[in-house]
This record gives C-alpha cells, structure tokens and sequence, in this order.
C-alpha cells in the first residue's frame, strides 16, 4: 500500500481549503492508499477552519509536522494551485531531495510528466490571475501602454500575439527549452481567453 501525503495551500483561502484536503484524502483512500491529511492533523489539533487563524507558533509546529510527514510518506500528491503555497513548495523541495514520486491531483499524473498544454492551462487559470487579473484586464493595461509608446492603437489580443512571436524568436535559439513552449501555449491560451471575453 502506497503511503500519500496531500501537499497544497491553506492560508488566505476560505475555510484554510480544508474541504479540498478531506475530498482528496477520501478519492485517494478508494483507490487504496494510505494517506496523510495535513488538513486532518490540523483539525485533530483543535484548529476550527472556519473560525480559527493560524499564528506563528501553531505554523512553525506544523512546518516540523509535515515535513517528518514528507519523510514518512512514500509519494506527494499537490492539489490545485499548490504554486500559491511556500508551505507547499518547502514540502516539495524536501520530497525532491528525497527522491520521493511527486503527483498531480486529481489526474495523479508525475509532475515531471505533465503534458505542456495542462501546464499552460495550470498556469494561466491559477497563478497568472491571481498575480495580474484576466487576461482582458491585464493586456488592456498593457495595449494601452503600447498605443501611447508605438503611436497606434493597440488590442489586448495583438498584445498576446506579439508575446508569441517574443517566445517563438527566443525558441530559434533554443528550440528544446521547455519553458518557451509552455509560454508560447499559454499567451494563446490568453489570446482564446480575450477572444471570449470581447464577444460578450
């Protein structure tokens, strides 16, 4: 039996995102693993996710907690929009020390093994908003920055498109660098995205 360990964020999400730990925690034991649910501990400890805060002392005994987890776990499994979470990516620089099998959920696909295309969608819908807005919201920012600097009009979507071409320039020097190609997915993801939001 395969020992998992669920990594992802808590902090600055509603109810701490309890409710997404115990749902991955009760798909992961069907499928028959053995799992550590940091959520549980937590709840275990007396911590209310719907009224309690976490303060530095309670985080610094967690921080010790789980990652004597990440030793004991066999396998990670990160949810969604783990890339928000330091605690996350502390856990997972540890398993990557240790050589420990690190999964996406819910696809439990390797993370090194994640197809470029849910990257980019990863990226584009989770980290990228949280950071600048919607795509419309920040390249409308940016063509408006662009007109006043080229002298012409600009759109959000010519934003997109001149960003692919600054990936695909890049790529005539390094065709085999992974990053480039994910961007090059990810600003025509945006430039879709645009699309939309102008058709409404």
């Amino acid at each position: 039996m395969t020992t998992v360990y669920i990594c992802g964020p808590m902090r600055s999400i509603p109810q701490l995102n309890h409710p997404a730990f115990f749902e991955a925690e009760e798909t992961l034991m069907k499928a028959g693993h053995k799992v550590i649910n940091p959520a549980r501990m937590d709840q275990e400890l007396g911590l209310d996710p719907h009224n309690s805060q976490m303060d530095g002392k309670f985080i610094e005994e967690c921080a010790r907690r789980d990652i004597d987890a990440v030793f004991e776990c066999d396998e990670l499994v990160l949810l969604p929009n783990w890339e928000k979470s330091r605690g996350a990516k502390a856990e997972i620089a540890v398993a990557q020390w240790l050589s420990k099998t690190i999964r996406l959920y819910p696809t439990m696909v390797k993370i090194e093994k994640e197809d470029i295309c849910d990257i980019a969608k990863r990226l584009t819908s989770y980290d990228r908003q949280l950071d600048y807005g919607s795509p419309i919201e920040d390249f409308t920012k940016q063509a408006k920055m662009w007109s006043v600097i080229l002298n012409t009009n600009v759109t959000p979507q010519q934003i997109a498109m001149c960003m692919i071409a600054v990936k695909l320039c890049r790529m005539t020097n390094s065709p085999r660098h992974r990053d480039s190609a994910i961007d090059v997915v990810g600003y025509a993801r945006c430039l879709d995205l645009c699309n939309q939001a102008t058709s409404l």
